[in-house]
């Protein structure tokens, strides 16, 4: 299991052919896991995407304000009030699964990440004027999980362009990875850097091409969010 040094945004891994831990050195170590905070991982983060977050924040804030005034628009409407929640949904999501990647759990925020592009494709599908989606997920009838191949298929009468819908698609066959366990899995807990593993949050020198990957995934579907509400806007016009 790998402990982090005294120094912001470094960590070491214990060399896995190494003694064994005491039990007691184990519980101090996962004790503080579970009750500390993960500065030294976010600080890394930040220090490499400063940047970057704060684009991802512009383009949020943003879909922020447009969300706002779909909202407005369900005073007095219980069905757009249900699918401006939707839209609500996928905009906190993404911002929470930035915020876990930056602050080095990489897998819990790949994760939330398959439930935004959900999110996205069941409030379009829900805004749909002659789509049964929104009364059969109210009803709890509807499984999400096919709500992105859904959007395809009615891409068109959702009036969507092709290009944003494959790049929705393409978010969600990414993130899906992060839905199971795979190989991917136990390498987010592995060091690249040196031999050995981490027992929580990290920044790994040795996984920047990766991490700058993701960050570029994160950046890229934030800027479709101000197309995204517009477009259930655009549909909410025609009920």
């Amino acid at each position: 299991m790998a402990t982090r040094k005294a120094e912001p945004a470094e960590f070491q891994s214990v060399d896995m052919g190494a003694n064994m831990h005491s039990a007691e050195e184990a519980k101090r170590m996962i004790y503080s896991e579970i009750t500390g905070s993960d500065q030294d991982a976010a600080s890394a983060f930040l220090a490499r995407y400063g940047k970057q977050s704060e684009r991802f924040a512009e383009l949020m804030a943003q879909a922020m304000i447009d969300w706002e005034a779909l909202i407005a628009k369900a005073e007095h409407n219980e069905k757009i009030g249900l699918v401006a929640n939707l839209v609500y949904c996928a905009i906190t999501l993404h911002i929470q699964s930035m915020k876990l990647f930056l602050s080095g759990h990489i897998i819990a925020a790949g994760n939330l990440s398959r439930q935004v592009t959900e999110a996205i494709a069941t409030a379009l599908l829900s805004s749909g004027k002659t789509l049964p989606v929104l009364d059969r997920f109210v009803e709890d009838k509807y499984s999400t999980q096919k709500a992105v191949a859904e959007v395809q298929k009615q891409r068109k009468i959702l009036g969507l362009k092709k290009d944003g819908v494959n790049a929705l698609a393409h978010s969600e066959k990414f993130y899906h990875r992060y839905s199971h366990l795979t190989l991917m899995t136990i390498g987010a807990m592995t060091s690249f850097k040196e031999p050995g593993f981490y027992i929580g949050a990290s920044f790994d020198e040795g996984k920047t091409e990766q991490y700058d990957k993701e960050i570029a995934s994160r950046i890229g579907l934030a800027e479709v969010f101000p197309n995204f509400v517009a477009a259930v806007e655009a549909n909410i016009a025609k009920w």
